[in-house]
C-alpha cells in the first residue's frame, strides 16, 4: 500500500477516535455537531491544501528537495493531522467544563456570562 494511502487512514482514524469521544461528551447536539464537524474539517482542509501545492508545485512531493521554510511548512501541516482532531476535542471539555460551572453558578444564584 502506497505511504500517502496509510497516511491518510491513520489521520482519518485518529479524527473518528476523537470524533467519538467529542459525541460521547454530554453537550447540547448542536454543540456535538459543532465541535465533530471542526474535527473532522482540520485534516480534511490541511490534507486537501498540502495536495493542491503539491500538484501546483509550490511544494516538492519529496522532502528532500524541499527548502527549509518548505520543510518548516510540511513539518507544521503534519503536525496539525494529528494534533487539530485531538485539539478540537480538548476544546469540546473545555466547553463542557465551563458549561457545569455555569449552571453551577446559577444554581447559587450569580449571573453567568453567556
Amino acid at each position: 500500500m502506497s505511504d500517502h494511502v496509510l497516511i491518510y487512514l491513520i489521520v482519518t482514524l485518529n479524527a473518528l477516535c476523537q470524533v467519538m469521544l467529542i459525541w460521547r461528551q454530554k453537550l447540547e447536539t448542536r454543540t456535538k455537531w459543532k465541535y465533530c464537524c471542526l474535527a473532522i474539517a482540520i485534516p480534511l482542509f490541511i490534507m486537501v491544501s498540502m495536495r493542491i501545492f503539491i500538484a501546483n508545485g509550490t511544494i516538492p512531493e519529496r522532502v528532500v528537495d524541499q527548502s527549509l521554510i518548505e520543510r518548516y511548512i510540511t513539518k507544521i501541516t503534519s503536525i496539525l493531522l494529528i494534533a487539530g482532531p485531538w485539539l478540537v476535542t480538548v476544546a469540546a471539555i473545555v466547553s463542557r467544563r465551563r458549561q457545569l460551572a455555569c449552571i453551577k453558578m446559577q444554581a447559587t444564584q450569580k449571573i453567568c456570562p453567556e
